[in-house]
């Protein structure tokens, strides 16, 4: 094989590749379910995610979900609360790389009168949610969302995306991709304590 044709078809594998990975992060999530492969759960996480924003200081859509029971839930339900919401979705391999590091998570905030929950994004069937989430061990409460309210409603860029949010309502880091425990852990104990967090809009 001749240098030229090597360098060809190295130069087309690359393309090829730049090419999936942008597709699966653009995909609506029906598109990426029939994509995502088996469960990366314990795997490192997505070195392309994006860290955590600054602090903000938005107020939080107080929009309906659905439990996986079928009752109708919101945040104000946890007004007083520091939340960790984290959309995601059974069909996301970069969710389930997250899923570990969310369920140690969870074991520590409710020590602090915390806790994570977590929206489901185009997952099938309430069942069908369940079979996975006590396969994976998962331990914070799930809901249902449509991709449409968790992009139109809460800005979704893709997932997984987590929003801390704080005691009154109020959005104060937002979390694109994959996050470790020790992120997620060290911003609510940060916000719990109110260090560097900013006052809340009026």
């Amino acid at each position: 094989m001749t240098l030229r044709r090597s360098l060809a078809l190295l130069l087309l594998s690359l393309i090829a590749l730049a090419a999936s990975v942008f597709s699966y992060r653009t995909a609506a999530p029906s598109d990426r379910a029939a994509a995502s492969g088996r469960s990366a759960a314990g795997a490192r996480p997505d070195p392309l995610a994006v860290g955590p924003s600054d602090w903000l200081a938005i107020p939080a859509p107080d929009e309906p979900f659905m439990t996986l029971e079928g009752r109708a839930a919101r945040l104000s339900d946890y007004r007083g609360q520091v939340v960790l919401l984290n959309f995601w979705g059974t069909w996301c391999p970069p969710c389930r790389v997250e899923i570990p590091h969310l369920v140690r998570a969870q074991e520590k905030l409710e020590a602090l009168g915390a806790t994570i929950i977590a929206p489901a994004v185009g997952s099938g069937r309430p069942e069908e949610i369940l079979a996975f989430a006590v396969e994976a061990g998962i331990n914070y409460p799930i809901w249902i969302v449509s991709d449409a309210v968790a992009v139109g409603r809460f800005g979704a860029p893709g997932y997984p995306f987590t929003m801390l949010i704080g005691p009154d309502g109020v959005i104060r880091r937002t979390y694109i991709g994959p996050q470790t425990e020790e992120i997620l852990l060290r911003d609510a104990e940060m916000l719990l304590s109110g260090e560097d967090a900013p006052a809340a809009a009026g």
